[in-house]
């Protein structure tokens, strides 16, 4: 049959990209909960300067205000990328039924070229089977072309739904500070900064270099970032073992009903989903985190058949690093404008922490989670 005017070569739409979707998603995660993370800290930190007068109520309403704003923006990110994942999925599986309508003709005995032109490669047979294969290429065209068309117009939609999704962000807080760089207190009370507070301690438990040696020494799925355990009890010794030190996280899968993150102390991630769609059973996802700020995903399924048994060692935890001892207060000493004074070396007027305002968060155009799983997985 005669090529689809106007549709994508087949190669492309083969390959159809989702990735940048995903990519997309987890970067606004991140985004979101770095962003809440610092407006929440400024506002704390504000609330525990032992400062009165005007000034510090205007320093507690606006680092409130910003922190208020700062959470309907995390909001509005994280809805922004359930949309991008759910259209990574809509069209992982567009792409699947054009790839697996290809795959159809060609089992038949069908060429399908780049144009999306299907032809037989049978010669011969009698008039009424050459009819027949006539018509079998045309209903296999037509398939193919639908198949086709609908994820061109997918893609289109998916992409208007996320621009809908992100409108605003980038234009929520004051890309500049103000002019001077402080805040000026207005009254003559002397206020007193709290102590310093002890640096965190070391993480807890396995680091990412230690999850991904035993990740490799898993055997491979049907693809390179897919691993295998042998039993649901592997799969669970695997994630206890990972998320010992961890606390909860933000829920990439929506519905609790579905799965549950956890967040571990070096920022890596690790979900476990409770059904797989290809499998029925449950499997890991895991985002560990390079040196470098990076990520690399991992999936863990189980099949008892081809699956290893982790080689999990222990860990020791490392220790926590004691507090420095607090330094005597030094003498006090009047500065000018100020009835009093603080200690040697702190100054007596709040200093401008700047809020997240600054924030880039235009929309990222980056990397693929796995939106979609498809039993053909899992054939080996």
């Amino acid at each position: 049959m005669a090529a689809v005017a106007g549709a994508p070569g087949l190669s492309a739409l083969l390959a159809w990209p989702t990735d940048h979707l995903t990519e997309a998603a987890d970067h606004w995660e991140t985004v979101g909960e770095h962003s809440y993370g610092v407006a929440h800290g400024v506002w704390s930190d504000a609330l525990t300067v032992d400062w009165r007068g005007e000034a510090a109520e205007a320093l507690h309403t606006d680092t409130h205000a910003d922190m208020m704003t700062t959470s309907a923006v995390v909001d509005q990110l994280q809805d922004a990328a359930s949309v991008a994942r759910s259209g990574a999925s809509d069209l992982e599986a567009a792409r699947s039924q054009m790839r697996y309508a290809v795959e159809d003709a060609r089992s038949a005995g069908f060429e399908v070229s780049e144009d999306l032109s299907v032809t037989d490669r049978v010669s011969g047979g009698s008039a009424a089977q050459r009819a027949a294969r006539q018509a079998a290429a045309q209903a296999f065209a037509a398939n193919i072309g639908g198949r086709a068309a609908q994820l061109v117009s997918l893609d289109a939609q998916v992409a208007s739904r996320v621009t809908a999704a992100v409108a605003g962000v980038g234009s929520t807080f004051p890309q500049t500070p103000p002019a001077n760089g402080q805040v000026h207190a207005v009254d003559s009370h002397a206020f007193k900064q709290g102590p310093d507070k002890p640096p965190p301690p070391s993480p807890k438990g396995p680091s990412a270099a230690d999850i991904r040696k035993v990740l490799d020494k898993l055997p491979e799925g049907s693809d390179h970032y897919i691993r295998e355990v042998r039993t649901p009890e592997d799969l669970q010794n695997l994630k206890r073992w990972m998320t010992e030190h961890g606390v909860d996280g933000y829920n990439h899968y929506q519905n609790p009903a579905k799965g549950s993150w956890t967040d571990l102390p070096d920022g890596s991630k690790v979900g476990e989903r409770y059904s797989a769609g290809s499998t029925g059973q449950n499997a890991l996802e895991i985002d560990l985190k390079g040196s470098d700020g990076t990520k690399q995903h991992w999936k863990i399924h189980i099949n008892p058949k081809t699956g290893g048994v982790p080689e999990i060692p222990a860990v020791e935890p490392a220790p926590v690093e004691a507090a420095p001892a607090e330094p005597a207060p030094a003498e006090s000493a009047p500065v000018e404008g100020f009835e009093g004074g603080g200690p040697a070396g702190i100054p007596v007027a709040p200093h401008f922490v700047h809020p997240p305002g600054t924030i880039d968060h235009g929309i990222p155009i980056i990397g693929e989670d796995d939106p979609g799983e498809d039993t053909r997985d899992f054939k080996h």
